[in-house]
């Protein structure tokens, strides 16, 4: 028998969006999947919303089980996924943004790796999109060649191992390192930095099922003042460790660093502080900064 596999789908403010993730797990090639629908509103009119985004969704699917969790109150994604993981029957967890679709092979090429491989938890490449379906950035893992922790970790402090629609993990692992952290800007990172600071035994697939949207005119905790914030925050956490890292991964840190600062500015049109960013990021490493810029 198949492992089951329960993909958690937390959801905030969005009907169309969900809508369409839900019909990519339906359309997914690997039979033994369960949905945990995770409702994060709190609020009377998009609770009946959701209740009927999900209703037709069964309706329309009878070979998937997708169990309802509501929030009261809304707790954040970072909780809302970790309410979902709780709820969550499947051996193998794995998670949808409610924005974001899957391709169909996406659950069966993933779950095969891992079973093939005896692995804790894996990641796959990313391939991010604007709204109007045209591909923005490619997030290609190739500079992992090595997968035990110290190196991992390096990795992660440099590039990010993230991106919640690539993960999969056991469940029961992922239980073991406590899920997210209840914060909304960044969980993902210190949850990856958990996994890989237990010692699980990690996989990375070179290939992408996935299709992310970036949503350039939206605010709030992920973009805005939230990015800005969430970002100084990770890089005063990152510091702690820049004693382990040679002199060249240090550079790459604060170039990445300030380019991001610099972007999140250029969003919000804040055109002093993305100069004052940009001119931070050059003095760490010209070559770097610029090559991050352009890969952005």
């Amino acid at each position: 028998m198949k492992p089951l596999v329960s993909v958690i789908v937390a959801t905030y403010r969005r009907d169309t969006t969900l809508s369409e993730a839900l019909q990519s797990l339906r359309g997914q090639s690997y039979p033994h999947i369960e949905i945990v629908l995770v409702d994060d509103n709190d609020e009377p009119e998009w609770n009946r919303k959701i209740e009927k985004i999900a209703a037709d969704f069964q309706k329309s699917c009878h070979g998937i089980v997708l169990r309802s969790v509501t929030n009261h109150p809304n707790r954040g994604s970072a909780e809302a996924r970790n309410a979902g993981i709780r709820a969550a029957a499947g051996e193998y967890v794995t998670f949808l943004d409610d924005d974001d679709v899957y391709l169909a092979e996406k659950v069966e090429r993933q779950v095969s790796f891992m079973e093939e491989n005896g692995l804790d938890y894996s990641i796959t490449d990313l391939y991010l999109y604007t709204e109007k379906g045209k591909p923005a950035d490619r997030r290609i893992r190739s500079y992992i060649k090595e997968t035990d922790a110290r190196s991992l970790f390096e990795y992660h402090l440099q590039y990010h191992l993230t991106g919640t629609d690539t993960m999969m993990f056991r469940r029961d692992y992922l239980l073991s390192i406590g899920g997210f952290p209840p914060i909304n800007v960044g969980d993902e990172f210190y949850l990856m930095q958990r996994a890989i600071e237990k010692g699980g035994r990690f996989g990375y697939l070179p290939f992408c099922d996935v299709k992310a949207y970036v949503h350039t005119g939206e605010s709030g905790l992920s973009g805005g003042r939230g990015k800005i914030d969430g970002e100084n925050a990770l890089y005063e956490h990152k510091k702690q460790y820049f004693d382990r890292l040679s002199p060249k991964s240090v550079k790459y840190i604060k170039a990445r660093h300030y380019a991001v600062l610099a972007y999140a500015y250029l969003r919000m049109r804040s055109m002093g502080n993305c100069l004052k960013s940009s001119a931070a990021g050059f003095f760490a490493s010209p070559t770097m900064f610029f090559r991050i810029l352009l890969s952005r």
